[in-house]
């Protein structure tokens, strides 16, 4: 008998997963306000997100990006709750990816890494070029500037501008993210379900 969303979250959010999921929601918004104030042509708003995928599960995860988004609106970016919907797109996919081994070598977290930008790049252009002119007061900006410039309508600027930062964006996370949980305490990865996403020789959960 298929389980309901509800039970999927409960049996995702057990012991450790509920304050270490916290935790990736804090990480998704102190390095994206650093990233912002940087000007940096990328995001690294998901680092928090894709770990919550990856050692805990996709429904997780999407928990963990849709709360650091509405957190982001309510402290002064207003703009990030209309991008929820690339959030799920990034839990659900990675977690998939997860749970297929793609988190043991690094190798397919790379490629894992370019295929998620690629996807975030086609569901974020529509809302960032209708909803907001593609003006997002962030680094990559002028990268939506510069396409506008060559002679492209404003849904393809965007677009290109997602084609071009959003796969180094998810690259760059995904990488981060691999060597990452390879340095967490092995107390910690034990009670957490996905820690068999990223052990080699062992099946995923």
């Amino acid at each position: 008998m298929k389980r309901s969303i509800r039970q999927r979250i409960a049996d995702e959010l057990t012991g450790a997963a509920l304050p270490f999921v916290a935790f990736c929601i804090a990480l998704n918004l102190t390095v994206g306000q650093i990233t912002a104030l940087l000007k940096i042509p990328l995001y690294l708003d998901s680092i928090g997100t894709v770990l919550a995928a990856v050692l805990v599960g996709p429904w997780s995860a999407v928990i963990c990006g849709s709360f650091a988004n509405i957190l982001a609106s309510a402290f002064g970016n207003p703009s990030m709750m209309f991008f929820i919907p690339v959030v799920i797109v990034i839990g659900a996919f990675t977690g998939y990816l997860a749970r297929r081994g793609w988190f043991k070598r690094w190798y397919l977290v790379a490629i894992g890494g370019v295929l998620q930008g690629v996807l975030a790049a086609i569901v974020s252009a529509p809302i960032s070029a209708y909803l907001f002119s593609g003006v997002m007061l962030s680094g990559t900006d002028f990268l939506v500037l510069y396409f506008r410039a060559m002679g492209n309508s404003l849904l393809d600027s965007v677009f290109y501008q997602g084609l071009t930062s959003d796969p180094a964006d998810k690259l760059i996370t995904y990488l981060l993210v691999f060597f990452l949980v390879r340095g967490l305490p092995k107390r910690l990865l034990g009670q957490l379900r996905g820690a068999s996403n990223i052990q080699q020789g062992q099946a995923a959960a």
